[in-house]
């Protein structure tokens, strides 16, 4: 079961990019990267440090850890929405956050393979119900990882079933909501010494921030 909710902004009509399947693939495409940027050409390095308003260490891009996460979307009847996991709350890192489903890149993995291998772990998303579209730049997180976020889109009728043990919830996000940058603050937080700013998409019944809201608000800028 996935949970939903609308708020009250939902009564105009949406363009056809967040209504309907092959408009939203036609703009996406021509927005997002075909390919996963390699790191010595990834002339944006955006993610928490940029966000947070201070240079990050040289060696903190240097060593990095590759991660990958899939952005799903799927059509429904209110328009396109993204699926979003809420982390179990036994994890014993980033536990009950708001998350795409992804993680570490395996050594002989490649970033979709990743995402896909890791999408079927977490919430039973076949591969077969997934259509790449393109990827986003490459997010740093303050946690030392280099996240390659992939787009998808998802065949009519794709179920999901949490794994118990990773997935507390699915729920999903309008994409029309994920996509308005006034949807978007920033919170502050002193982490490792220093005071650092962060994303926050304001939602009904989720607390979407760090990360997730980072990856999100990139996909709003560039779409």
């Amino acid at each position: 079961m996935v949970d939903f909710a609308l708020d009250d902004s939902f009564t105009a009509p949406l363009p056809p990019e967040l209504r309907e399947v092959e408009p939203f693939c036609l703009r996406a495409r021509s927005r997002l990267f075909p390919g996963p940027l390699d790191p010595a050409q990834d002339w944006e390095q955006f993610g928490c440090h940029k966000i947070a308003g201070f240079p990050p260490e040289p060696e903190f891009l240097a060593k990095a850890s590759p991660a990958a996460v899939l952005v799903p979307v799927v059509r429904r009847e209110h328009g396109l929405s993204i699926v979003l996991t809420e982390r179990a709350a036994n994890l014993s890192t980033h536990a009950g956050q708001v998350a795409f489903p992804g993680g570490r890149v395996e050594p002989g993995e490649n970033a979709a393979q990743a995402a896909l291998r890791e999408a079927q772990e977490e919430i039973g998303l076949a591969p077969s119900h997934v259509e790449p579209l393109g990827y986003l730049p490459p997010y740093f997180s303050g946690s030392g990882y280099r996240v390659q976020p992939l787009v998808a889109v998802l065949v009519p009728g794709t179920e999901f079933t949490a794994n118990v043990n990773e997935v507390a919830r699915l729920f999903e996000v309008p994409l029309a909501h994920a996509l308005d940058t006034r949807r978007y603050r920033r919170g502050e937080t002193f982490w490792r010494g220093q005071e650092r700013s962060f994303f926050i998409l304001d939602y009904p019944d989720a607390y979407i921030w760090g990360v997730t809201a980072g990856i999100m608000r990139s996909f709003a800028d560039r779409f």
